[in-house]
């Protein structure tokens, strides 16, 4: 069984809320979140365990009460899709959140986890041994070391043309997820560091939320060492699961058309390719309705 997405936990929630969500939760105990769009409130349930029939009951009655535009769910695998289609809600092509991730074993042994490992990867990370490639890891990252990692992180997202959040995102997700935020940082042997990625951690799982490349990073293999040796950590630290955080996907072209070159590097690491539901859609706007059903394109 694959853990609870990070997304249902209590500090990304909180996360949600400092962004000006509003937290909200079934009877059920499936937690969602509300926020006012240009077409009214609106509504996001993203990879809850199993919503039941009584779950979505409930937020029929929240939308009817706070004139809600839309319900927008992210299934998880375990989610019942026909109950979602009895309840109305229709196939949607706009994920929030990435449609199809990998998943690495933590349990395994160190051994079986080297041999899970392509060719490639293996070589890639010999060689970065041999420039002498040094990795360290940071839980509850301080100020000082969450803007260096910052730093990076948005360097590389200028230079690759990703979208990245604010630098008062990133903090606060640190802030919130205190020992279960780490750092890694890959150093050349002089010092100079090349690499770094931000994990989180929730429940058995821990998830890749962020990382970065230095100009002079991108020349190396550092970036593999750090891979690695994050994998052997995050063992350590008693996780059953490593969430790579999304590959690429062709049912959603537009959501994952720049994600080609990291999701071939990530799966050279081995794990397991899980792939999510669609989302799905309950409009409750009249106007988004006519619009959903004259153009087929759901919102």
């Amino acid at each position: 069984m694959y853990p609870l997405d990070i997304r249902q936990s209590e500090e990304w929630l909180e996360y949600l809320e400092f962004l000006g969500w509003k937290i909200l939760e079934t009877s059920g105990g499936i937690k969602g979140v509300m926020m006012k769009s240009r077409f009214g409130n609106v509504i996001k349930v993203q990879r809850p365990r199993g919503l039941s029939v009584s779950d979505l009951k409930d937020f029929d009655k929240i939308a009817e009460e706070n004139k809600i535009a839309f319900v927008k769910v992210e299934p998880d695998l375990s989610q019942d899709l026909t109950i979602l289609d009895q309840a109305g809600y229709i196939t949607e092509g706009s994920p929030l959140t990435p449609p199809t991730t990998i998943f690495i074993d933590l349990s395994k042994d160190k051994e079986s986890l080297w041999e899970d490992l392509s060719g490639s990867c293996k070589y890639s990370i010999r060689r970065a041994k041999r420039e002498g490639a040094v990795t360290d890891f940071y839980t509850d990252p301080d100020e000082n070391l969450v803007e260096k990692f910052y730093e990076i992180h948005k360097s590389t997202g200028k230079q690759k043309s990703f979208y990245i959040q604010s630098r008062e995102d990133i903090k606060k997700k640190a802030e919130l997820f205190k020992d279960r935020a780490i750092i890694g940082m890959v150093r050349t042997e002089s010092g100079e560091v090349t690499g770094t990625n931000l994990y989180l951690g929730f429940g058995n799982g821990v998830w890749y939320l962020h990382g970065g490349t230095t100009a002079e990073g991108r020349k190396t293999k550092n970036g593999y060492e750090l891979y690695w040796q994050s994998i052997l950590y995050l063992k350590s630290l008693g996780y059953k699961w490593f969430d790579l955080e999304g590959v690429d996907d062709k049912r959603f072209p537009g959501f994952t058309k720049n994600w080609g070159g990291l999701s071939h590097f990530k799966e050279k690491f081995g794990g397991q390719r899980v792939e999510f539901p669609a989302p799905r859609v309950k409009i409750f706007n009249r106007f988004l309705k006519l619009i959903s059903k004259y153009s087929n394109t759901p919102i």
